[in-house]
């Protein structure tokens, strides 16, 4: 049994949205049971010391707060090396497309990760993934994406199958194989590859989860993409799509239309499109350490998505390129202090609406009886500390699966 202050971000219907967004109260004296790695009971502590007298083990976490498991529903992540010699280009005033149109950027990171081996690979990201979970990442999604070639991007995807057996977190597999146009490679021709090689091939291996696709200037079209993410979700795959980040090119409206689960970036998001997704089925997958790391002056309309009935995640975009942090709290106070989030608002969107995007809000994302047990304990019991400390690890301890992976084995007893 765990006993502090409970947030549990329960929903009777995943996602939480509009003016349901924020979590219900706190249960200030609360306690949780666990069995098997599974909660059994969530509630006030002296319904549960009623309803379960003969428990022994007993962590107390009082004057802490206890929080269901992070869920970064949108990483680029394997990738191989950093690319801090770009971030100061643009310091210096250079354009994320002109550093792209020179072989850096996403093309970059392809030649990066072809050039490594792949247990370095691993190694380099199985240190990322436990920075992330000393943050109180329990789940995470990882891309292809930086292949770009029919065997790189099989390569990318295999070694996502290595690094589920080798990290502690969950991790949900998303081929993005509309990512960038290859420069050894034309247009047309890899897109027919896509279509009739790589992702027939990477569905037969059972290495996806989910699809995605990049509509953007310099990327792809909205209809370039439409034909993948049609035969994903013919073949019971999760759809994604990474829509008006830089400029607004019809990406959401197609998206709307394919009712792909998530719409990620937004930062162009059109009036009209707004009204579509807030009454959609369809998450806005917020990303707030890209706006901030590529100091962008327009920012998604996160306000007026949730204002208007939306549904709305937040997550990373960790990538060596745009977005290079891995720190969900961060990332949390990012979302409060450029996109007028509240604490509560922030804290849904980084557990039961990022693990709809996944398709795993019937098993984490929340604490519930019957979910499995990922658990946060902070170092405090107020949620605003978490974006008022911008910086400060406020995960004091971390559960995966009803094991402590974090901090101390026991915490005293209540």
């Amino acid at each position: 049994m765990i006993h502090g202050t409970i947030f549990p971000v329960k929903t009777s219907r995943a996602p939480r949205r509009g003016q349901a967004l924020p979590a219900e109260p706190p249960i200030r004296d609360g306690a949780i049971v666990i069995e098997d790695d599974i909660i059994q009971a969530v509630g006030p502590t002296k319904d549960i010391v009623a309803q379960y007298p003969g428990v022994h083990a007993v962590w107390d976490a009082k004057g802490c707060a206890v929080l269901p498991g992070f869920v970064d529903c949108h990483t680029h992540l394997p990738f191989a090396a950093w690319r801090a010699d770009e971030y100061r280009l643009r310091l210096a005033g250079k354009r994320y497309e002109e550093i792209a149109h020179a072989r850096g950027g996403i093309v970059r990171s392809s030649q990066q990760l072809r050039q490594t081996p792949s247990d370095h690979v691993t190694s380099f990201v199985r240190a990322l993934a436990g920075e992330m979970l000393m943050t109180g990442t329990t789940t995470m999604e990882m891309k292809s994406g930086y292949g770009l070639s029919v065997r790189d991007e099989l390569r990318q995807l295999r070694l996502i199958q290595t690094l589920r057996k080798q990290v502690k977190q969950r991790i949900v597999s998303t081929g993005l194989f509309l990512h960038a146009p290859p420069p050894e490679t034309s247009r047309s021709l890899w897109i027919d590859q896509v279509m009739h090689q790589l992702w027939p091939a990477a569905y037969d291996e059972g290495l996806l989860d989910a699809v995605d696709a990049f509509v953007e200037e310099g990327a792809f079209t909205p209809s370039e993409v439409r034909s993948l993410l049609v035969q994903a979700s013919q073949h019971q795959l999760l759809t994604r799509l990474h829509a008006d980040q830089l400029s607004r090119m019809g990406g959401t409206k197609m998206g709307l239309d394919l009712a792909v689960r998530g719409l990620d970036h937004l930062d162009y998001l059109a009036a009209e499109d707004l009204e579509r997704l807030a009454s959609s089925g369809t998450v806005a997958v917020l990303l707030p350490a890209a706006t901030y790391s590529m100091k962008q002056t327009v920012r998604p309309p996160a306000r007026e998505i949730i204002d208007a009935g939306g549904a709305v995640a937040i997550a990373t975009d960790f990538n060596p390129g745009t977005a290079p942090i891995s720190s969900i709290p961060l990332t949390m106070s990012l979302a409060v202090h450029l996109f007028d989030l509240t604490p509560e608002e922030a804290l849904s969107a980084v557990t039961i609406n990022a693990a709809y995007v996944l398709g795993l809000d019937q098993q984490i994302g929340s604490l519930e009886v019957g979910k499995q047990a990922d658990v946060l304990i902070l170092d405090t019991d107020e949620l605003a500390m978490i974006p008022y400390r911008a910086g400060h690890n406020p995960v004091a301890r971390v559960m995966v699966r009803g094991q402590w992976v974090v901090g101390e084995k026991g915490l005293g007893g209540v």
